[in-house]
């Protein structure tokens, strides 16, 4: 990668001038950084510190996408004016750009099955030729596993989002990564277990990635400071850690099944059947509950849930028939079979609902924390077929 071009004069000026404060970040780095279902929204600490600092500034945000193989690039081609996604200080990056005072002091640990964690504690038991370790790619994780395990079967992973359910289902032993993202990380899977996070194999820090200017990281560092000596970035870390981070897979089977909705019109609209169909639904309800009562949930919460979902289901649905109807459209080829093929994936989507449901009881039943379960909840991929839809769907929670 190319050297990042020295100081850009006049960066601070910029920013103020237009208004807006450009963050790089990635949103696929719990607990700073993570876009629900890859919508539009980020959520995390690293996000609210950016918009801290936007207010700061007296400007709106805009967050960035960017990854972490084009993270310095994308800095050096001025996509954005600093990057805040749980960045760690190396020399390499030191080399290209400058970094804020470092924010938390961390350092890279194992993740794996916690029946394995006696297999793991050192070093020199990962780099092995039987080891499976599993990193994403472009980072930090990638280089620390290339540099101190280089006997181990290395596998780059592309999504460091699912990358923890490689792992829970046994195609790789075990990942290396911040300690902070495998304390996090066990929490949202039980199977899988931290490898002494509080004695990582090296130690490094978190800090905001800028451009070589100068004055700009005077300021952020004079505002930084300020926000370390109050405590609001401890503070800010606890509340992260604590964010029901456990409710995306109940986010995601909402959001499949609303998405769901077209391929059922499509089929019904093939055979000219009623988007109604009271019985049916019934039916779906009346398993719905049988399943859930198993897992302890209520029935009530159950049919409303479920009522909900069928409703939202149909929104869209009424929604598709008008628009095909006033464009006059024939038979579509694509329909998928009713019974043979939506239904199936709609059962499955009811298990993955009602098991994130029983394990979520306690969240989602918490009124104090109704404003996190919404930020969880929220934004869902379905949200741009149908919001009206979106939002019938999520009002039990």
């Amino acid at each position: 990668m190319a050297a990042l071009t020295s100081a850009q004069a006049g960066r601070l000026e910029d920013i103020s001038a237009r208004g807006v404060l450009r963050v790089g970040s990635t949103g696929d780095y719990k607990p700073f950084s993570y876009r629900p279902g890859g919508g539009e929204a980020f959520v995390g600490m690293d996000v609210e510190l950016a918009g801290a600092l936007a207010q700061a500034m007296g400007v709106r945000l805009q967050l960035v996408p960017t990854s972490w193989p084009t993270l310095m690039s994308d800095l050096g081609e001025d996509k954005f004016d600093l990057a805040l996604s749980g960045v760690s200080v190396t020399a390499e990056r030191q080399q290209q750009a400058l970094f804020s005072l470092a924010y938390l002091h961390d350092g890279k640990t194992p993740i794996t099955r916690c029946e394995n964690v006696a297999r793991f504690q050192t070093l020199a038991q990962i780099n092995q030729p039987a080891v499976r370790l599993i990193v994403n790619p472009g980072g930090t994780n990638e280089r620390f596993a290339r540099a101190q395990a280089p006997r181990a079967q290395l596998s780059v992973y592309p999504d460091n989002v699912t990358i923890f359910g490689q792992i829970v289902d046994g195609a790789a032993d075990l990942m290396m990564t911040d300690a902070i993202e495998t304390r996090l990380q066990q929490r949202l899977h039980p199977q899988l277990c931290a490898v002494h996070p509080e004695a990582p194999f090296d130690m490094a820090e978190k800090a905001i990635l800028l451009p070589r200017d100068a004055a700009l990281k005077a300021y952020v560092d004079r505002w930084l400071q300020q926000r370390l000596d109050n405590g609001s970035v401890r503070q800010s870390m606890k509340r992260w850690l604590d964010f029901p981070w456990a409710l995306e897979p109940l986010r995601q089977a909402i959001d499949q099944r609303l998405l769901l909705a077209e391929a059922v019109a499509r089929a019904k609209w093939n055979v000219q059947a009623a988007i109604e169909d009271l019985p049916r639904e019934e039916l779906v309800i009346a398993a719905a509950v049988r399943q859930g009562a198993a897992l302890g949930l209520p029935e009530q919460w159950i049919r409303a849930v479920f009522r909900a979902q069928i409703e939202a289901s149909k929104t869209v649905q009424r929604a598709l028939y008008a628009r095909w109807q006033a464009e006059g459209a024939g038979h579509f080829s694509d329909a998928p079979d009713l019974a043979k093929t939506i239904r199936p994936e709609l059962d499955r989507i009811t298990t993955q609902l009602l098991r994130s449901m029983a394990d979520n009881q306690a969240v989602l039943h918490d009124r104090t924390r109704s404003a996190e379960v919404a930020a969880a909840m929220r934004p869902l991929q379905a949200r741009a077929l149908n919001p009206i839809a979106a939002d019938q769907a999520l009002a039990p929670f």
